[in-house]
């Protein structure tokens, strides 16, 4: 018994010695900050991205026939047929090399690929779902392919993730507890779980668990990207965010967590959809779940608003693509820019490519030639002096979308 004791000692010992050399392994997007990584890993990534100044987002899934990623709400469609919709995507198009190729070009610095949408459907090999795109047809881990893409190219990778809805999952939460929970289906489908707020721990470890996975399958990530607030906030009993912020940290030390304006104020980024403001003007009802959203949105964004930000803009007028909308024009994308600095933030630039996952031409070019006027003028400079000011009245930089979604 004793030698046991005495070997499963070392066994622990030496899990904790990998596991330390594992954490302070600067990656290499931070080699520039390798000093202050050592101290602070998070610290080392604020260094980057203050200076990393523009992203591009990536919005793509398997509701490409609908345009709109927000169809199987919207619509109402019944999991049978959106499932049969994901059976039938052709993703002959997605080719990562490219993605990677065409950010460089634009003087983008970084990449926030949208890994699993409200729609559940998972766009990496998750052992934790079967509604994934390597157990259907397409038969491919997409972000596998974009990270091995995006090492080959020293681009960063920030992974979005759908938090604070999901559609698909058996225990989330229903309507009654936030309203765009679940698509308004006459009858409650058989595939709906939920019945009590002890049900949701299920559908929280399920993230919980995919986040790990994320965190240990794919190398160093950059950092997460949540969405959207409202259901987190009105039931933060139940999400314990914090403690999904410890399970990445715990494997990535240097992670940011962009979580919009805010959930606990502890988020590294502050974020906004076309502006920077709390999102409690979305929210005047009386009742005490609105209530609640603005309460404790206003006081994450209190403690928010004097962090690094990011301001996040489609340039297709929607974040998917739709064959009725094109690309702004390369003067209005500098405009974007020039809007993000004016409030000390970042600006990541959405476009959705087409439903076979190909970037559309119109992207392509206008994108470059946003690239070729940052190669030869720069960035436009970061505001450092009255920037607070901007934050604090609300000042948009892009009225171009068409729907506004969830906050």
């Amino acid at each position: 018994m004793k030698y046991c004791f005495i070997y499963c000692m070392a066994l622990f010992v030496s899990v904790l010695s990998v596991t330390a050399q594992k954490n302070t392994q600067v990656p290499k997007h931070l080699k520039k900050f390798a000093a202050l990584y050592k101290n602070n890993p998070r610290a080392a990534s604020l260094a980057w991205f203050e200076e990393a100044r523009l992203g591009m987002f990536i919005h793509w899934g398997v509701w490409g026939k609908y345009h709109a990623a927000w169809a199987m709400y919207n619509k109402n469609i019944p999991l049978e047929e959106y499932e049969q919709t994901a059976r039938e995507v052709d993703a002959s198009g997605f080719d990562a090399n490219a993605i990677v190729k065409l950010a460089k070009e634009s003087g983008m610095q970084y990449i926030t690929f949208v890994a699993k949408h409200h729609d559940g459907f998972c766009l990496w090999n998750s052992k934790f779902s079967a509604f994934d795109s390597w157990d259907y047809p397409m038969k491919r881990d997409f972000l596998a392919e974009l990270v091995t893409a995006c090492n080959a190219g020293n681009m960063p990778l920030f992974i979005y993730y759908s938090l604070g809805i999901d559609w698909t999952h058996p225990y989330f939460i229903d309507n009654s507890m936030y309203k765009m929970a679940r698509p308004n289906y006459a009858v409650k489908p058989a595939h709906f779980k939920y019945q009590q707020p002890a049900d949701f721990e299920n559908y929280r470890q399920f993230c919980k668990n995919q986040l790990k996975e994320l965190c240990t399958n794919y190398g160093s990530i950059a950092g997460f990207w949540f969405d959207p607030l409202g259901g987190v906030l009105a039931n933060s009993q139940l999400f314990k965010i914090q403690d999904l912020y410890n399970e990445i940290h715990q494997y990535q030390p240097h992670a940011l967590i962009h979580f919009k304006t805010g959930i606990t104020g502890t988020e590294d980024v502050l974020v906004g959809e076309r502006e920077l403001r709390s999102i409690s003007s979305f929210y005047k009802g009386k009742d005490a779940r609105s209530l609640q959203i603005a309460r404790l949105a206003d006081s994450a964004w209190q403690q928010n608003i004097g962090k690094k930000a990011e301001v996040a803009v489609t340039s297709q007028r929607s974040w998917e693509w739709n064959p009725d909308y094109g690309c702004a024009s390369p003067d209005d994308l500098w405009k974007m820019l020039q809007g993000a600095a004016a409030q000390n933030a970042n600006l990541l630039l959405n476009f959705g490519p087409k439903p076979d996952g190909s970037i559309p031409n119109d992207v392509a070019t206008n994108f470059r030639l946003l690239g070729k006027r940052i190669l030869s003028n720069g960035y436009p400079a970061l505001n450092k002096t009255t920037w607070l000011e901007m934050r604090k009245k609300g000042v948009g930089i892009d009225n171009t979308e068409l729907d506004k979604t969830a906050r």
